[in-house]
């Protein structure tokens, strides 16, 4: 995990979520890389991988067939106005869109309800196997609110 913020934040708890979504979907011991960054550099990548100039609280790289799982990129500062938002720790935000993160380089999407909705049972699914209070009601903010 690299941590491109001066934010602290739980490796532990982020690695314990990856290794958790692995082990709940079977997946073969897999590298998945995690970067924790800005709202700036989040933006960048979104736009020149997603074609949206905006931030956004997470992406995945898939890798390939027989490489590494992939590679997750976490907004610290989307994450903090979410968890704020929530009223709800900075730490928890982040396990969330690990688990998220990680679902996602299984193949699972959220661009319908239904997988939206699919998504957030199975996040709290493996947020509740970690002893990591659940959130049946999480999504991300939409873009640019902030409450």
């Amino acid at each position: 995990m690299s941590n491109e913020t001066t934010t602290k934040v739980p490796k532990k708890l982020v690695q314990q979520a990856l290794i958790e979504v692995l082990v709940q979907y079977k997946t073969p011991p897999s590298e998945v890389s995690v970067m924790l960054t800005t709202d700036e550099v989040i933006r960048v990548l979104n736009r020149d991988f997603r074609s949206l100039d905006e931030p956004t609280d997470v992406l995945t790289f898939p890798g390939g067939p027989f490489g590494p799982l992939g590679d997750i990129a976490i907004s610290v500062d989307t994450a903090k106005r979410q968890a704020d938002a929530r009223r709800d720790s900075l730490a928890h935000e982040i396990v969330f869109l690990t688990i998220h993160g990680g679902l996602h380089l299984l193949g699972y999407e959220d661009e319908t309800d239904e997988g939206r909705d699919d998504m957030v049972v199975r996040m709290n699914s493996v947020a509740e196997s970690l002893g990591i209070p659940v959130d049946p009601d999480w999504s991300s903010l939409p873009h640019g609110e902030t409450q």
